[in-house]
């Protein structure tokens, strides 16, 4: 056999290879199809198809009144062919076929990304490595099935480059032209495609400076030429949106993509930041805690190579050589997080808008292997070894974490503490882990039941069989069960009978069945022996919930249950005796807030209702409890519920929502335990000498001020108190108050203190920051202080 023959058998070989391990991984893909859900976008994108070719053909316009007329229609396009080829009309069938061919579109770019590995280097143990890294990144598997915008172009960038090149190692017209169909592709899917169009000018232009005569200038310039008018004819015809006005229409798309008119919070490094605000290392930070180790490695080490061959031979990195297709991909990795950091375009849900750039850093990857494997001429089966050992890692925990593999965090962020990940970092936000319980309870229950579930869980029923869709209504008012995504850490154990989804362990999604009868005896018994031992005593208030109160919970009972006043929110504010008892960000408003929805405490026993919170171990001074009128999902925040006295609230905010507020009980708990409290404080204080001597002796220490008064009658404490703090800078204070330059923390005796042996004493907890000064006093509403006195702190 000749050197050709035997070379074009093992070209034949890898990619026969690559094509069995895509076939094999369509069989699995096919097999778990079932297992992800829909995401919120796919509504959007299927829209966006059928108004295009509905707009195409004159007969409507309704694209152009929809937000997303600015989107690349070209794989929808793609996809609602294939559904109304097999003439498909039951939803679930269509969006199976969607997840489907987006998913094979994945594979086949793994398959690209192997048969380019196996073009610049001839070895088949590097195409299947490159293949592997491509397709075992977990959260890019799991998106592959649900994510028609960003998985697709990213395996159309990947067809992309092997198009690019292949135009600069053939150097035709031909190879351009194609070069030039796919780019104009790639842009109509997403408009930052237009990066590997500039990088294909920017090449030809170093090719026209180091052209040897002038034949091989003009060849440069007819083939950038074609390349360039190729990629606007196909990008103008794919886009009918662009038709009437393709410049205009064009900047408007591009404007629309990096400056996206919806504000989206996602929390990131466990603080919530609206998308406009990203930090600088947002993308980098993303990309490196979900990435697989493997590809970070060898990605690494693949940068710093091409960058040694750059820095050696700048001259030949310039020229069109492979060492030139390096240094792109390296600048493909680079240059938009930087873009992205520098232009600060609006960026949200993690990396998943620059899910692309994970091709050119597994090609990346590919190159440290093979430089890795080049050093260590006598180890390459022991580089093989680690490689495939990363590779079986990774496959490994992704089918730990099936279907969640979306999820996937590495070993760079803390995954063990229970309930912590979710509170650093977005997880889950496309809401798919939902579909999982719907799917369940269709197994779980026969016949009609209905469900209490947001609108992310509600989307996922149209996958659901068309027999099971009969038998499963959302319903707020008569709720048999509830699946609430993304569970409070705190209210896990008093949840009704549940089941709950954990990823790192962190609550994904919990499943509630409120309707007792649903579930067997058992599981009912200690919820029936709860209503009756709170039934065999008088309640502490009777209005609309009959309240009761233990040492360790509180419990609402409404009997005969009026369904419809279940959907109210309850608000639960537990005061301590104690301020320092309380959270530091609850410090200041003085109590604790335990505000819930009747879905997520509460059951149904036959007639009756019945709601169970558990309380805070430490002494509890008072208790304020009652319902208002949820308006709009839940907008009255805090700075308009009634209860909020303090002076930062406007009155008139604080009159206005007493409108909506149903019924509302004051419970005060037994005084002794508070005043003995108060007592060994007022014994802790009584040693130093008081800040300041007036009415009242004020003491400040590092975390709280209280006022003391020796002899103390009724009289004295019935104004109110002035506590004024000023900080050390003025951005420490909440927005509201930086005008002003203080915080205004006035309050009433009976908020924060207690009468005891002749003596009477207040304390109110101090904010974190640093202090400057402190005025305190009291005054009679509308009048002038009674006294009032500044105290230096710094």
């Amino acid at each position: 056999m000749s050197f050709f023959s035997f070379r074009c058998a093992a070209r034949r070989w890898a990619g026969g290879s690559a094509l069995i391990v895509c076939a094999l991984a369509a069989v699995v893909g096919w097999m778990v199809l079932d297992d992800y859900g829909i995401s919120p976008d796919e509504a959007i994108q299927r829209d966006v198809a059928i108004n295009t070719v509905a707009y195409a053909t004159g007969d409507s316009t309704t694209l152009l009144r929809s937000i997303a007329a600015t989107y690349g229609p070209v794989f929808e396009l793609a996809l609602l062919a294939g559904e109304r080829v097999l003439n498909l009309q039951d939803i679930r069938r269509i969006h199976l076929l969607r997840h489907f061919l987006t998913h094979l579109f994945f594979l086949g770019g793994g398959w690209g990304c192997a048969w380019l590995t196996f073009r610049r280097y001839r070895s088949r143990g590097l195409a299947l490595c490159a293949l592997g890294l491509f397709l075992l990144h977990p959260r890019l598997y799991a998106h592959s099935f649900f994510n028609s915008k960003d998985l697709p172009f990213l395996s159309l960038f990947m067809l992309a480059l092997i198009c690019l090149h292949r135009a600069f190692r053939k150097d035709t017209l031909a190879a351009f032209a194609l070069c030039g169909a796919v780019i104009g592709l790639l842009i109509n899917l997403r408009i930052m495609g237009a990066m590997l169009f500039a990088a294909v000018l920017g090449l030809r232009a170093c090719d026209l400076y180091y052209a040897a005569d002038g034949p091989a200038r003009r060849h440069v310039l007819r083939t950038g030429g074609l390349f360039a008018a190729v990629s606007a004819l196909v990008l103008y015809a794919s886009w009918p949106y662009l038709w009437p006005a393709p410049i205009e229409r064009l900047v408007e798309a591009f404007r629309y993509g990096s400056q996206h008119p919806n504000v989206a919070f996602d929390v990131f490094r466990g603080t919530w930041l609206s998308n406009e605000v990203n930090p600088p290392d947002y993308i980098p930070t993303w990309m490196a805690i979900t990435t697989p180790p493997l590809t970070l490695l060898f990605g690494s080490v693949g940068g710093l190579t091409v960058l040694r061959w750059a820095s050696r031979r700048p001259s030949v990195a310039l020229r069109n050589t492979s060492e030139r297709f390096g240094l792109l991909l390296l600048a493909c990795v680079l240059m938009p997080p930087l873009a992205v950091a520098l232009l600060k375009p609006n960026i949200y849900d993690g990396w998943r808008q620059m899910y692309f750039l994970y091709v050119p850093l597994c090609l990346l990857a590919v190159e440290g292997l093979q430089a890795t494997r080049s050093a260590f001429r006598y180890g390459q089966r022991r580089i093989y070894g680690l490689a495939s050992l990363g590779l079986g890692a990774t496959g490994i925990a992704m089918g730990g974490l099936h279907p969640h593999q979306y999820d996937y965090f590495n070993f760079l962020v803390n995954r063990s503490p229970s309930e912590y990940l979710g509170t650093q970092y977005e997880m889950d936000y496309w809401a798919i882990s939902p579909w999982e319980a719907l799917d369940s309870l269709r197994v779980r229950y026969s016949g009609l039941f209905y469900v209490n579930a947001s609108r992310e869980v509600e989307k996922n029923w149209q996958l659901l069989p068309a027999a099971d869709r009969q038998r499963i209504s959302f319903r707020n008012a008569r709720a048999d069960v509830y699946i609430h995504h993304k569970p409070p850490a705190s209210v896990h154990a008093i949840y009704a009978p549940s089941s709950v989804r954990r990823v790192y362990n962190n609550s994904q999604f919990t499943v509630a069945t409120l309707n007792l009868s649903l579930v067997d005896a058992a599981t009912a018994a200690p919820y029936r022996a709860h209503y009756r031992a709170a039934r065999a005593k008088p309640p502490v208030a009777r209005t609309r919930f009959d309240v009761y109160l233990d040492g360790q919970a509180i419990t609402y009972i409404q009997d005969p249950c009026r369904l419809e006043e279940t959907l109210s929110r309850f608000f639960l504010h537990v005061t301590p005796v104690d301020p320092r008892d309380l959270p530091a960000a609850e410090r200041l408003q003085g109590f604790v807030n335990l505000d819930f929805a009747f879905h997520r405490r509460g059951v149904r026993l036959e007639d009756a209702c019945m709601a169970t919170v558990p309380l805070p171990a430490y002494a509890i001074k008072r208790i304020v409890t009652g319902q208002w009128i949820d308006l709009e999902n839940h907008v009255l925040g805090p700075e308009n519920l009634p209860i909020f006295r303090f002076k930062r609230i406007p009155p008139r905010a604080a009159r206005a929502a007493e409108h909506h507020v149903l019924w509302r009980e004051r419970i005060l708990l037994p005084t002794a335990a508070r005043r003995n409290a108060y007592r060994a404080s007022y014994e802790a204080l009584a040693t130093d000498a008081p800040a300041l001597r007036s009415v009242f002796d004020v003491y400040v220490t590092a975390d709280a001020v209280t006022y003391v008064k020796t002899p103390c009658r009724a009289e004295d404490t019935a104004l109110k108190f002035i506590l004024h703090v000023v900080p050390v800078r003025r951005r420490a204070l909440p927005p509201e108050r930086r005008r002003v330059g203080f915080d205004n923390l006035d309050f009433r005796f009976e908020w924060a203190g207690a009468h005891f042996d002749g003596k009477c004493l207040a304390r109110t907890a101090l904010p974190s920051y640093a202090i400057k000064r402190i005025r305190v006093g009291q005054f009679r509403s509308g009048e002038a202080p009674v006294w009032e006195a500044e105290i230096p702190v710094q």
